[in-house]
């Protein structure tokens, strides 16, 4: 597969200078059981798709009503909806 075209990544965004504060002795003060906000944007980081998707498209009439059909769709480029203080991932969209 080609490689996903991500718009709004950032190289260093300010939620990097975030130390980690999970204790890795102990699952219990590992993240998410433990409150870390480093751990926590480093998953959604990391949940971002990098490849390609494909996904199931309802198809809707010239007014706009379901028509119970889908067709599948390849998913080439997203765009990355980001927090304003962290500049931590908060979602994206295609």
């Amino acid at each position: 597969m080609l490689d996903l075209k991500i718009n709004g990544l950032i190289d260093n965004p300010r939620w990097k200078g975030i130390a980690c504060k999970c204790n890795h002795d102990n699952v219990e003060t590992e993240y998410p059981i433990a409150d870390c906000l480093h751990c926590k944007f480093q998953e959604c980081e990391d949940s971002l798709p990098r490849e390609n998707f494909t996904v199931n498209q309802i198809i809707v009439d010239k007014n706009g009503k379901d028509t119970g059909k889908t067709e599948k769709r390849v998913v080439q480029e997203i765009t990355i909806s980001r927090g304003d203080k962290y500049q931590d991932i908060i979602g994206w969209s295609f």
